[in-house]
């Protein structure tokens, strides 16, 4: 059976081993390669282009003998396996801050230009008069110094994993984002080489907690960090995927939130690697998350106080999806 030039790699079971999800099926990329490949995520990265053509094979193999597949433990149903965080040992995450104008322009408004971290120096302070999306695009691109901040993933959450709400949140909001998993130490890479650094694409939800008690916790990115702060999966895709070519949706609950297309970041998942790279090591494994388009509770909510309405609650399901990539589905539980 002919595999695309696409593969969709998860990590599953109690032990965290690799595998391609195809169709309904998970097939264990150790034992369909005969031990050449690792089952371990991290190893698995590390063997770059030539794993990801190991693995096609071996996942013809396996699914050209599918019963003996079966036997073995080789192929296995999807709906039997527990699909953990497509993520190695502690990854470093950063995250990109204000790269969606939208997002941006909604946020503001939301909370005056003048108290926008992403505004500043972009627009008059005596006004709260706000540019248009073309308009913020371009003033930050010139301006040439992409924002973000880093999560921590030291207990890591994937698909069905539930979210706990931090006990000192005012607001909990959702954040639906394409992230890129790196395939080799970079250090200092040049501009246009940054999407060679790329091994694959995932998602991520970057939870995040708002309300006045937070701004002035930046210094430890608090409003970031906490227990379940961020969220991957539910697989990496590897192979023919453009990072900047994906429609991402986000519902809660069922009723849609956010639904944007990637290609409309400010400033690419390439330039940020080029970005933090300047005197820095990113490691194999590390993730760059692109920013959230709009959408989020933050820049959707209306009105003067605004309704808080769309902000998450104990109980609420939220699903970051993307055709390409699959559903990324979470439950908000009391801490």
């Amino acid at each position: 059976m002919a595999v695309a030039d696409r593969l969709r790699i998860v990590v599953y079971g109690s032990n965290g081993r690799v595998g391609a999800w195809v169709a309904d099926q998970v097939i264990d990329l150790e034992q369909a390669s005969n031990c050449e490949l690792p089952a371990d995520l991290g190893q698995f990265i590390e063997t770059g282009a030539r794993g990801i053509d190991a693995a096609r094979t071996a996942v013809e193999r396996a699914l050209d003998s599918a019963g003996d597949g079966l036997a073995d433990g080789t192929i296995l149903a999807r709906e039997a396996v527990h699909l953990r965080p497509p993520a190695v040992h502690r990854p470093r995450i950063a995250c990109a801050a204000g790269n969606y104008a939208k997002h941006t322009l909604g946020s503001a408004a939301r909370k005056g230009a003048s108290e926008s971290r992403a505004l500043a120096g972009l627009v008059d302070p005596a006004t709260d008069a706000l540019p248009t999306a073309e308009e913020l695009t371009a003033r930050t691109r010139e301006r040439g110094q992409p924002r973000g901040f880093w999560k921590d993933f030291a207990l890591p959450k994937g698909p069905e994993d539930e979210i706990p709400y931090p006990a000192r949140a005012e607001l909990f909001d959702y954040e639906g984002e394409v992230a890129v998993v790196l395939g080799r130490a970079s250090r200092d890479v040049p501009p246009g080489a940054g999407s060679d650094c790329i091994w694959g694409v995932t998602l991520l939800n970057d939870w995040s907690i708002r309300g006045t008690s937070q701004k002035d916790s930046l210094s430890f990115n608090l409003s970031k960090n906490f227990d379940g702060g961020a969220s991957l999966g539910p697989c990496i895709v590897v192979g023919d995927i453009n990072p900047a070519d994906l429609v991402v949706r986000t519902h809660v609950n069922g009723d849609l939130r956010q639904d944007y297309h990637s290609g409309d970041m400010i400033f690419s998942h390439a330039e940020y690697i080029e970005y933090l790279s300047r005197d820095f090591t990113l490691l194999p494994g590390d993730v760059v998350s692109g920013g959230s388009g709009p959408g989020s509770a933050t820049d959707a909510s209306k009105g003067d106080p605004p309704d808080t309405s769309l902000f998450l609650k104990v109980g609420d399901v939220v699903e970051v999806s993307s055709d390409a990539i699959g559903v990324l589905r979470n439950r908000i539980v009391r801490s």
